[in-house]
């Protein structure tokens, strides 16, 4: 069940702009969800290549939301953009290593213990879940 209370929900609003500002957010926000220590650098990082992915091919802004579910810290991603071809595959094989960009999603599938992504003509939503003990 997703939690409702204080420091144990957040739902921020980011663009360009305040991707540097939405990192220390997510960071603040994680520790007081209880997030282990050594994870918060994997959170910051996924969250971070998520809201990149956001800004650059969705339309230049989203909104992430964090949450406690069932142990787990749930992070998640929207945009309002266009939606992409999107294969699940895409997060379990490494980009050539001359492709310009591609990594984000397979750096977050391999830092995740869940993670998944919905796209179409209304938007992407990606969400993605780290244990929080």
């Amino acid at each position: 069940m997703e939690a409702e209370q204080g420091a144990r929900v957040l739902s921020q609003p980011f663009d360009r702009d305040s991707l540097v500002a939405l990192r220390a957010t997510v960071a603040a926000h994680a520790d007081g969800m209880g997030l282990r220590a050594d994870r918060l650098t994997d959170l910051v990082l996924a969250a971070h290549e998520l809201a990149t992915n956001a800004v650059r091919h969705g339309g230049g802004a989203g909104r992430l939301r964090m949450w406690v579910e069932d142990g787990e810290l749930v992070c998640e991603v929207a945009d309002s953009g266009d939606g992409f071809a999107f294969e699940p595959d895409d997060m379990r094989v490494y980009p050539p290593l001359g492709a310009t960009g591609g990594r984000g999603l397979w750096i977050v599938a391999r830092l995740a213990t869940r993670f998944d992504v919905t796209t179409g003509a209304d938007g992407t939503v990606a969400r993605f879940s780290l244990p929080l003990t």
